[in-house]
């Protein structure tokens, strides 16, 4: 095959990328997004529980951009098959991700290990006690009532529905930052009405 040959071919099959990926996206997603979904899990399932929670959706999103961004620069002529091409760039995009938010982002990880740490000193400060009052749902319930309207939406939405606190904050209108004071806050007027 000649250079010219070869220039034309690759012109038409960049031509016939663009279209298919435009006009079918929808239809070769379809076709992919149980393995993407499957891989992004099987990712995510390795992470600590402070970054798979709240980086799910991200990831999802990376790999699918990600699987598009394959999809253009695959050459089907001499690699007929896209998943394992895909499945190798995907991967690398998601840990390129993470390695990114942990150099960049360490306030994450330290928000999350002060929560854990504050949770971790009102439970284990006065133990027996805490935990017979704890036992006890009305006592509990009685203590909550004593909180803002504002700290009983947050321990609620940290504790019970166990969202992060950049969720609770969404879920608030508040930033992550409030939130993790709200929390703090909270939790150690709960820890002395108990006590």
């Amino acid at each position: 095959m000649s250079t010219i040959d070869r220039d034309k071919l690759n012109i038409i099959v960049s031509d016939l990328k663009d279209y298919l990926i435009h006009h079918y996206s929808e239809l070769i997603f379809g076709e992919f997004q149980h393995k993407i979904d499957m891989l992004v899990m099987n990712y995510s399932r390795k992470l600590p529980s402070f970054i798979k929670y709240s980086e799910h959706d991200d990831l999802l999103s990376i790999a699918r951009i990600e699987f598009i961004q394959t999809i253009r620069s695959w050459d089907p002529i001499s690699n007929p098959a896209v998943w394992p091409f895909a499945y190798s760039r995907i991967n690398g995009a998601m840990r390129d991700h993470i390695r990114y938010l942990t150099k960049a982002d360490p306030s994450r990880l330290y928000n999350w290990i002060a929560d854990a740490a504050y949770m971790y000193l009102a439970i284990n400060n006065n133990r027996t006690e805490f935990a017979s009052k704890v036992e006890d749902g009305v006592v509990l319930k009685e203590a909550m009532k004593q909180l803002t309207e504002m700290e009983q939406k947050v321990i609620k939405l940290k504790s019970v529905k166990d969202l992060t606190l950049n969720e609770v904050g969404e879920n608030v209108g508040l930033s992550e930052s409030q939130v993790s004071r709200i929390y703090r806050t909270a939790i150690e007027k709960l820890k002395k009405i108990l006590s």
